[in-house]
């Protein structure tokens, strides 16, 4: 199917602009509360046609309030947010709220993460640093769903410095793997089985998964090495495709021809409405692109990034010197940064806004995200024999966010206005079937525990680490460990004394009387500057080094240094270090870690998967693991003290002590309510029985993170 494409041009105004317009007012986009509004009626309509269920109303004022902040910022509300929000007519607060909420940069961490699992966003992958944060700034400035699409599927050249390219490499640019990837992230239907028959529950063949995988048949990762360094890992084309048919394995001996891309999903075959409103706004956006458009070129002096001639006189290598000579010889356009057509074309063809696959994903994506449950489920399973509960809904929303220029912003907002976001849970006296049938209609909300990141920072801003909260030398503490040491080197009775010494293992450690091993702290990780990140360097990067264990590395200089003779290995004993430290812990967001954590951390226990497998899920199931990282956790313990810093502090103890106000504010900073009156009283007795009133309202607040309220979303 030959498949209408918009103009090169159109399509470069479209990368190039999601800024406000210098001049002309550009067409009126959709009005999220009026499309919320219309969403309802149609939901509405579509259950009247079904059996009626159960309706649990709307949610209260301060459960929105939480629900809200946690879906828009990915924490709960502070106390001077609820008063603000209390503070404001009740007919109006709840929009106030979710305009406010839209409009901090924390909106651009919380949905990063979104991104972040939707594309399998991995840091420690070719160019994963840099796409990471590639995909925190799309969000922060909110750039179109369709041009991020694009740069994504377009993109060409190095790691890192052309931060896009970490998509493709993500799955290091296999064309069949990328097929899949494409087919069940962007349009929500699950291809790969065809790779190697047709697909038995729908109607994709395997011809048609090999069409669509010729658009990566030229598709390559190429490293470029000086000696044993990676200076670069580049995306690039290859002259001609590796996509042959027939298959390997059905071959047998004829002869193999080169696949022709073709696009197999079925395209709208008219403008409807919607489409002609998206192009009404990218016309006007490429006509005020028009006076800015400017043409930028790559020069070899990109790709050196400045390097000094005559050689980096700290570099033993003189790797600088070497890569200059050597690169200076390339075709830069024909070899490292040639673009890709075929990739710009399926680009295109992905994002048609006749393509209602790409929309109606992300649509179903996000209402899922954010109600519990999508119109079609699992929500990248769309097929003949799973369809949506409510397809007029889908398809409305679907329309209107091509309408608005696939503004994700749009997106998020129209839904959270809607009646159905805003439904209150049962109330868990009725039947499991009443109950499914009505999360199902979306006439009451679902249960949803936050996810990793949302508990990790909740717990964080409740118990008030983001700052300090204890002054400095209050708690000294002595930190007790136990470490393998290395005392010094023995005979190898496994080797000649005249043979090299084994590498690795337990017979190379650290230099005699230094400490290996240490602590590992299962709540801390690695904060990521995204501007940083995204700046282009001035020196010569080395990408990768020659892999080499830290062993292998050590052992090599001890030999060198004659340190320790061939034929021995080094000798070890267990032990005790005690280290005075001041405890006073200070914790950063999650959402600006590099993700995903190592395993073990917090947030892989509450739910982060690796990122690895195209399908995996968050499991948001309890777990023994989390039952006791909750319970006996730094990060639980050390929020629920109390620390001399934070606004409790002066309520539980000295002259101006309230014991009843201090229970109220840790009430509304835990849970974003104010204790009852039965509450209260046991409160109280728990003050009573502790050494100290501190001490008391620390086991109180330890209580509430360990309870369901505080973990699951009103």
């Amino acid at each position: 199917m030959k498949v209408r494409l918009f103009s090169m041009a159109l399509t470069a105004a479209a990368v190039a602009l999601w800024a406000a317009p210098a001049h002309a007012a550009p067409p009126a986009p959709p009005d999220p509360a009026a499309v919320a509004r219309a969403a309802d009626k149609l939901l509405a309509g579509e259950n009247a046609a079904q059996a009626k269920t159960l309706d649990a109303g709307a949610v209260g004022d301060l459960p929105f309030l939480r629900r809200v902040s946690l879906d828009l910022n990915g924490r709960i509300p502070t106390d001077a947010e609820v008063q603000k929000y209390l503070a404001w007519p009740a007919a109006e607060r709840r929009a106030k709220a979710i305009d406010e909420y839209m409009g901090r940069e924390q909106f651009a961490d919380r949905w990063a993460i979104f991104y972040g699992d939707l594309l399998r966003v991995r840091y420690n992958e070719d160019g994963g640093p840099a796409l990471q944060a590639f995909i925190h700034e799309a969000v922060r400035t909110n750039m179109p769903y369709d041009v991020l699409t694009r740069r994504l599927l377009a993109a060409a050249g190095r790691a890192n410095s052309q931060p896009e390219t970490g998509f493709l490499l993500g799955d290091s640019a296999d064309p069949y793997a990328l097929t899949g990837v494409l087919s069940q992230v962007f349009m929500g239907v699950r291809i790969s089985c065809a790779q190697c028959h047709d697909h038995p529950f729908d109607t994709w063949t395997r011809v048609q998964f090999y069409d669509l995988a010729a658009y990566f048949g030229k598709t390559q990762r190429v490293e470029h090495r000086i000696k044993m360094q990676i200076l670069g890992i580049f995306l690039n084309e290859r002259t001609e495709t590796v996509i042959m048919w027939p298959p390997e394995d059905k071959a047998k001996g004829q002869p193999r021809k080169a696949v022709k891309a073709a696009f197999p999903y079925q395209l709208d075959p008219a403008d409807g409405a919607h489409v002609a409103r998206f192009k009404g706004l990218r016309d006007w956006q490429a006509a005020e692109a028009k006076a800015k458009a400017t043409k930028v070129g790559t020069t070899v002096d990109d790709l050196l990034d400045g390097a000094k001639a005559g050689g980096n006189p700290t570099d033993p290598l003189d790797v600088t010197a070497e890569a200059k000579a050597g690169i200076r010889k390339i075709d830069l356009q024909g070899d490292l940064y040639r673009s890709s057509v075929l990739r710009r074309e399926l680009a295109d063809s992905v994002t048609n806004p006749r393509n209602r696959f790409y929309s109606r994903a992300m649509v179903n994506r996000v209402w899922a995200e954010l109600i519990g449950r999508g119109f079609v489920n699992p929500v990248d399973d769309f097929r003949n024999d799973n369809p949506p509960s409510h397809p007029k809904v889908l398809d409305y929303l679907a329309d209107e966010f091509v309408a608005s220029g696939y503004d994700f912003k749009f997106l998020v907002g129209a839904v959270v206005r809607t009646a159905a976001y805003q439904k209150a849970h049962l109330t868990g006296s009725e039947s499991v079937p009443d109950r499914l049938a009505a999360e199902k209609a979306f006439t009451a909300a679902a249960a949803r525990r936050m996810g990793s990141e949302s508990l990790f920072d909740s717990i964080v801003q409740a118990g008030h680490l983001f700052t300090p909260k204890h002054r400095p030398g209050e708690n000294l503490t002595t930190v007790v460990s136990f470490e393998r040491v290395a005392i010094g080197a023995k005979e190898d009775p496994k080797k000649p004394s005249l043979g090299k010494p084994k590498l690795g293992g337990d017979t190379m450690g650290a230099m005699p009387g230094k400490a290996m091993g240490g602590g590992y702290d299962l709540e801390r990780g690695i904060e990521v500057d995204f501007k940083d990140a995204l700046k282009k360097r001035d020196g010569l990067d080395i990408d990768k080094m020659q892999a080499k264990s830290a062993e292998e590395l050590e052992a090599e200089s001890m030999m060198k240094g004659g340190m320790l003779p061939p034929g021995q290995r080094m000798k070890y004993e267990t032990r005790e270090v005690r280290t005075k430290v001041d405890d006073n812990p200070r914790f950063t967001s999650s959402m600006r870690m590099a993700s995903p954590a190592p395993a073990g951390h917090f947030l892989r226990v509450f739910g982060q998967t690796d990122r690895g497998a195209l399908d995996e899920r968050r499991d948001h199931s309890p777990s023994m693991r989390q039952a006791l990282m909750m319970l006996n956790g730094k990060l639980t313990n050390e929020a629920a003290r109390v620390g001399p810093l934070e606004p409790v502090a002066k309520l539980i103890a000295g002259e101006k002590a309230d014991v009843d106000a201090a229970l109220k504010l840790v009430y509304r900073e835990a849970l974003t309510r104010e204790p009852t009156a039965d509450e209260t009283a046991a409160a109280k007795e728990i003050i009573g029985a502790a050494a100290t009133p501190a001490d008391g309202l620390a086991d109180l607040r330890w209580a509430l993170f360990n309870s369901n309220e505080f973990r699951f979303i009103p």
